[in-house]
């Protein structure tokens, strides 16, 4: 296979230098991990099977570990789906050696002294795939026979924003086959249309985000989603959690604190919560998308407002900010992007102090476009 690409990745990615790593060949590849995925289940007696609807296509994740279920499929909650006669456009194995006590599969090696958050990334069509070793991560996508394997050392010790956001990878190169592309931006809206909120890190998206949670607005993600530029600009809900940071949710948002999955660990990790299992009439699987939002704090002001902004400026809040995020896109991801922020108005978000009346701006924003 081609050489694969390393960089730091967790819990925000920093860099980007390149090196090799010796990764097996494709038939023993797939094979490997068939293999240990089959050994897992022979361990454990049983394949937990759910199926969801993701940017409207049948997905089906099969778990050989109960361990590993629990911790990844409440973000995908929103999106069951119960119609079982229609053949899934992709199939997800799932395990771990820990729980399972299976062979780990066979896997890229990786320089001893690479950092916690190293990344190989190799592709080699139609096989695809990252292997974390610091996370004791791996993730391969087959897109012609579509197949996927997500393996992990341990379901016990997975991330807690791989819990929140599990399997970006496969989902990145899978959407992107289809025309979809996942970004880094959260999305709010209405069953008409909605608003798709880009930035880095710490600038305001999680808060506007889940500032409409007991709103009249629908939450369609908070750190990633899925938009669509054709036939016409459409965002698409990957998962239901949010995160926060711990102090904003105590200054900004106190109201979600009593609904926070992980209380007891905000000290070391940023406050997570998962929108269905509390406000499960506001989630959705999506919406047309009416307009790019590009937020900022500011100081002494106590309104939010919308206000006029450049193209070039949306543009360079969610293409930089993605890659970095999701580190395997390629010039076809930034094609899309300027696709999509050519087709879409885009205005900046002036945050201020009153956070609760952000979603009645944002809402009376929305209002003033037309049906259809």
């Amino acid at each position: 296979m081609r050489g694969a690409a390393r960089a730091s990745v967790a819990p925000q990615p920093s860099s980007s230098d390149r090196r090799t790593s010796e990764t097996p060949s494709t038939p023993s590849l797939i094979d490997g991990l068939a293999s240990s995925f089959a050994g897992a289940c022979a361990a454990t007696g049983d394949v937990l099977a759910d199926r969801y609807r993701i940017a409207g296509a049948p997905v089906c994740l099969r778990f050989a570990s109960a361990a590993l279920r629990d911790r990844l499929t409440p973000a995908f909650s929103h999106l069951v789906d119960d119609r079982e006669s229609e053949s899934p456009a992709l199939t997800i194995h799932l395990w771990d050696s820990a729980s399972t006590g299976s062979a780990p599969p066979p896997r890229p090696r990786a320089p001893e002294e690479d950092a916690r958050g190293a990344l190989y990334h190799f592709h080699e069509p139609p096989i695809r795939g990252v292997y974390q070793p610091g996370f004791d991560s791996f993730s391969v996508l087959d897109s012609e026979a579509r197949v996927a394997w997500y393996w992990v050392g341990s379901a016990f010790d997975v991330a807690y924003w791989d819990q929140a956001c599990p399997i970006r990878q496969i989902l990145f190169w899978w959407l992107g086959s289809g025309g979809c592309l996942q970004v880094h931006g959260a999305s709010i809206g209405t069953p008409a249309g909605g608003v798709l909120i880009v930035g880095k890190g710490g600038s305001g998206k999680s808060t506007v985000a889940l500032s409409s949670l007991g709103s009249e607005l629908l939450y369609a993600g908070d750190d990633y989603v899925a938009v669509r530029v054709e036939p016409s600009p459409r965002v698409e809900s990957l998962y239901s959690s949010g995160k926060l940071e711990p102090d904003h949710v105590h200054t900004l948002l106190p109201h979600l604190l009593p609904l926070l999955a992980n209380p007891d660990r905000i000290d070391s990790e940023k406050a997570v919560l998962y929108v269905q299992q509390h406000f499960p009439e506001q989630t959705t699987s999506g919406f047309p998308l009416r307009a790019v939002l590009v937020p900022k704090v500011a100081p002494g002001q106590r309104e939010s407002r919308i206000v006029e902004t450049s193209r070039a400026a949306a543009f360079a809040a969610l293409a930089p900010s993605t890659i970095l995020q999701l580190h395997t896109a390629d010039s076809d991801a930034f094609a899309m992007m300027s696709r999509l922020i050519e087709l879409v108005p885009c205005y900046g978000l002036e945050l201020g102090s009153d956070v609760a009346a952000i979603p009645e701006t944002i809402a009376e924003f929305l209002a003033t476009f037309p049906p259809g």
